[in-house]
């Protein structure tokens, strides 16, 4: 219920903007012996740790305000089966968002600033009646500016690196993250539009917005050469055949396939620089695997659903 797998996005640009912050965007630079032996190895694991309780109490409202057009789309299983009651993740939302207060307060000054901003963007995202999820073009800028945004700059900020410089450096990601979201919201156009959710891909149709993925993916390409900054270069040049491959064949698994392929990209280049991120990840995965499909009787995380 807590949708842990959707944290790994997040979590990978905090790392990708840390191993940017202190010069460790090489391959495999650090060890796992020094990642578990020193805090200097490890991006503030309190800013970390506040910022997983907010996207947390983010997801846990995002389910109860969107459980018509999820259940249309087969996504909300916990509320449309009955296993949880809504009343059940408010209660859940409050734990954790003291959770993320409580880290708050023990994170520098220099860190408040983003986990502000990502705790305002979690909120007015779902609640009414601001709702960005139900606002075309809200919609992707939330997410963009959320994902590749906030969260790199939290991780470049972390470990002592100026938080203005980090805003720069986080262009690449956040066209990436809106360029993904837009495919997101192609497999989701039909329950949207039946519920009434207004998404950018209801505004303005699935070609024209398959076409604005692959121009925001191309533009994070050309950003990231502009920064020079080799990480950035490579997690947008990598995913980006993927995306163009979707302008030729339009169906709903090579939207999945997108989506896929730039989270599996942004993924490994965070653990490239921090290979302790790894066993996080690949259990969390195994065993989210396992339950979905032992559970409901599905692959998730997968490509598409087995029955």
């Amino acid at each position: 219920m807590l949708r842990p797998v959707i944290l790994i996005p997040a979590w990978s640009f905090y790392l990708i903007g840390a191993s940017e912050g202190v010069g460790r965007s090489s391959v495999f630079r650090a060890s796992l012996p020094s990642a578990f032996g020193s805090n200097a190895d490890f991006p503030s694991l309190t800013a970390f740790t506040c910022l997983t309780a907010i996207l947390v109490t983010a997801y846990l409202l995002n389910q109860i305000f969107d459980r018509e057009s999820d259940e249309r789309n087969n996504k909300c299983l916990f509320l449309s089966r009955g296993i949880f009651r809504a009343r059940t993740l408010v209660l859940m939302a409050l734990a954790f968002f003291l959770a993320a207060s409580h880290a708050f307060h023990r994170t520098d000054d220099a860190l408040r600033a983003p986990l502000i901003v990502a705790l305002l963007m979690a909120l007015v995202y779902s609640l009414p009646p601001i709702r960005l999820c139900a606002r075309p073009f809200f919609d992707m800028f939330a997410n963009a500016v959320g994902y590749g945004g906030v969260a790199f700059v939290l991780g470049y900020t972390a470990l002592g690196s100026p938080t203005d410089h980090g805003v720069w450096l986080a262009v690449p990601y956040v066209l990436l993250v809106a360029a993904t979201f837009l495919h997101t919201t192609i497999l989701d156009v039909e329950g949207d539009k039946a519920t009434g959710k207004f998404s950018t891909t209801v505004l303005i149709g699935v070609d024209r917005s398959v076409v604005l993925a692959a121009v925001l993916h191309a533009c994070a390409v050309v950003v990231a050469i502009i920064t020079g900054r080799l990480m950035a270069i490579v997690v947008t040049g990598v995913s980006f055949p993927a995306t163009v491959y979707s302008l030729f064949r339009r169906d709903q698994t090579v939207n999945s396939f997108v989506i896929q392929v730039n989270t599996l990209v942004v993924t490994l280049a965070a653990a490239a620089a921090w290979p302790v991120y790894l066993l996080l990840v690949v259990p969390l995965i195994l065993l989210s695997r396992y339950y979905h499909r032992r559970r409901f009787g599905f692959t998730y995380p997968g490509p598409r659903k087995t029955s």
